[in-house]
């Protein structure tokens, strides 16, 4: 029946992988510890996204065969490239090294990542079949190897026709050893739709085309690229009252209040004009002498007292009086991506609705998190384009190392497409991991040909604005007519050594915004792209502490 079954949770695929092959740890290893599954796979036990959980019960994969039949499939959220890619490189990379570091795997073990050496991994799969030729052939030996991984790893769904694919594989790669072969065909088990579905797979003989690669409208690019500096910037440093000739002097009062960690007056960059405030004159921190020249030349506002309020309070009423939990880190962070405090629009973000809008204008709309995830990118389900993730080096590769050359063309003849009479999830994940695997090299080739004219900070926040503006620089190639990034900082929760902290903090942040504001004028995008920084909050006034 075509609507019977559905998609495996990612996280009980990587549970069965272990159990089916005999996980087992070495001598001194009591724990089987596996990390970074929530940014890898999407999903990770007690580390829920939200209070609804990994999945929305009501989700439909739309555009698919699943989605046309109105079928729901909550597990097809967490079905996007990045976590197709790292689900897959997670799960090769435990079959090849064992619980380890070695190209995306779910440990954190350093290893030689050479195939097949369990040495320094914390657990390794223990399953082996070895081959012996003097009590039966090949063939025999291959099917009675591919039956069995079809039973342990698919529930005995694994068709024919992948079946015999898996098999030609294995006899071939047995030139290597039997335990080579093995391995290669496990990873082949786990790229295959009987693996990640409980459905059953009526395949057509025919290959999934190549993907059509997203086309630009011809619209002038735009991008927005929202960077959080996370622990809650100390903004009383970052821009103070300096002359104040009217009914107040806010200096001496911001001096009296600030106490030890005020900045000095004489030391403050100034910024030109009439502020049109309280008082006529503002300045910078020190540090700050690159966001100084962007204010004076005009392309920099501050946007003051703005925050997660919903109507006017004070200190004995503001519990009541508002919707969301203050002072907490977390929350104001998740608060300031979502921008959506009355929950009008709940689960989503508010970059992940600009691209909303956008997409239903007809724009081709790319969505980045430079580092992890962000709810901001999250629009409404399926409208816009799944969020990717990438890593401030790059896009994470597919199948580094690969155990053969032929890989990927198998990969795709154990995912070809199916009939009409076919189950709709197994035809779900296939369609959308060829897809994503073709986006993965496309995006990967990209940016390995793509450079940037401007030396940038060896820092987190300058590598971030630095892969953000290689990716600008790949718009055309990429076909899209604009782009959103998150950028995220960390650092930012100063409570000691306040000066010399936002001393280093402000210089980091100075170099790396002048470096991306030069790149961008250099390749002449500067007036098409909007920088936007937030925080999880501003500090008390009163110095928490020195």
């Amino acid at each position: 029946v075509l609507s019977q079954g559905g998609l495996r949770e990612p996280l009980l695929r990587v549970m069965a992988l272990m159990r089916s092959m005999e996980v087992v740890q070495p001598d001194g290893q009591p724990v089987v510890k596996i990390e970074g599954m929530e940014q890898k796979i999407g999903q990770m036990a007690h580390n829920f996204p939200s209070v609804f959980s990994f999945h929305l019960p009501e989700y439909t994969a739309d555009g698919s065969r699943s989605g046309d039949a109105s079928l729901v499939s909550p597990e097809a959220m967490t079905m996007d490239m990045p976590k197709i890619v790292g689900l897959l490189n997670g799960m090769f990379s435990m079959v090849k090294y064992g619980n380890s570091y070695c190209h995306g795997g779910f440990g954190s073990n350093w290893a030689r990542c050479n195939e097949g050496d369990f040495s320094y991994a914390n657990a390794y799969l223990s399953f082996a079949r070895p081959f012996n030729e003097g009590t039966t052939t090949a063939d025999a030996h291959a099917d009675a190897v591919v039956n069995e991984l079809s039973t342990l790893l698919t529930s005995g769904r694994l068709s024919n026709e992948n079946k015999q694919v898996i098999k030609a594989a294995y006899v071939e790669k047995l030139v290597d050893g039997a335990d080579a072969a093995l391995r290669l065909a496990q990873q082949l088990v786990l790229t295959t739709p009987e693996f990640h579905t409980t459905n059953t797979l009526k395949f057509s003989g025919e290959l999934r085309g190549e993907p059509e690669p997203p086309q630009a409208s011809g619209a002038p690019y735009k991008a927005i690229v929202y960077v959080m500096f996370a622990g809650g910037c100390d903004s009383y440093n970052m821009l103070v009252p300096h002359t104040c000739t009217d009914e107040k002097d806010m200096y001496a009062e911001y001096l009296a209040v600030r106490e030890e960690i005020a900045l000095q007056k004489e030391d403050l960059r100034l910024l030109n004009g009439d502020s049109g405030q309280i008082c006529e004159t503002f300045g910078v921190h020190p540090q700050l002498e690159a966001v100084q020249g962007m204010y004076n030349d005009g392309d920099l506002l501050f946007f003051t007292n703005t925050g997660v309020l919903t109507k006017e309070t004070d200190k004995e009423h503001y519990r009541q009086d508002t919707e969301t939990q203050l002072f907490a880190h977390n929350w104001m962070q998740r608060a300031a991506q979502r921008i959506d405090p009355l929950k009008e629009k709940d689960g989503t973000g508010v970059l992940g609705r600009i691209s909303d809008a956008l997409v239903k204008q007809g724009l081709s709309v790319g969505a980045f998190s430079v580092g992890g995830n962000s709810i901001s990118l999250l629009g409404e389900p399926g409208i816009s384009s799944s969020p990717m993730i990438l890593d401030r080096n790059g896009v994470t590769r597919f199948n580094n190392d690969a155990s053969t050359d032929t890989m990927d063309a198998t990969i795709t003849a154990l995912n070809e497409a199916t009939t009409a009479e076919s189950g709709v999830f197994g035809d779900l994940w296939s369609s959308t991991m060829v897809s994503s695997l073709s986006h993965n090299k496309l995006l990967y080739d990209t940016l390995a040909d793509t450079t940037t004219e401007t030396t940038f900070p060896n820092s987190g926040l300058g590598s971030q604005l630095e892969m953000t503006a290689k990716m600008i620089a790949s718009r055309e190639t990429r076909g899209v007519d604009a782009d959103v990034f998150y950028i995220s900082t960390g650092g930012w929760d100063t409570h000691s050594d306040v000066l010399a902290n936002l001393n280093r903090l402000f210089a980091d942040v100075d170099d790396s915004f002048k470096a991306f504001a030069d790149e961008m004028k250099i390749k002449g995008t500067w007036d098409n792209v909007a920088v936007v920084q937030t925080s999880d909050f501003a500090r008390m006034l009163a110095p928490n502490t020195g």
